[in-house]
């Protein structure tokens, strides 16, 4: 199992919670989406307007609109920033950490 599943559900809830809140997208999402056909030009900061959980395969999702497409986005959480002054911060932190750290460890086992 990749994600510590009762932090995972307690984070999900808050996160859902707190919609809608601002995150910034990582460069390299902003750069996967400026390449996709149609291209996807986007500022980095984005609202989230909704949160779910896709199991290990896919982990929290954010739900996002942005202003001036027609697309919606769904985004893993590990592709997002949040400020640090949000209550969530440091355990958005400590989940994208975690779960990046298992994702490379199994990555290398394949």
């Amino acid at each position: 199992m990749l994600d510590k599943w009762e932090k995972t559900i307690e984070l999900v809830v808050r996160l859902k919670a707190a919609a809608p809140f601002e995150v910034e997208l990582t460069p390299p999402l902003v750069a996967q989406l400026h390449a996709e056909t149609p291209p996807l030009d986007l500022e980095p900061r984005q609202i989230v307007r909704d949160v779910s959980y896709a199991g290990d395969e896919g982990g929290i999702l954010c739900h996002i609109q942005p202003k001036n497409s027609a697309r919606a986005l769904v985004v893993s959480l590990t592709h997002l920033r949040v400020r640090r002054a949000f209550p969530f911060a440091a355990a958005v932190f400590d989940y994208q950490k975690h779960r990046a750290k298992k994702l490379s460890k199994l990555h290398r086992a394949a």
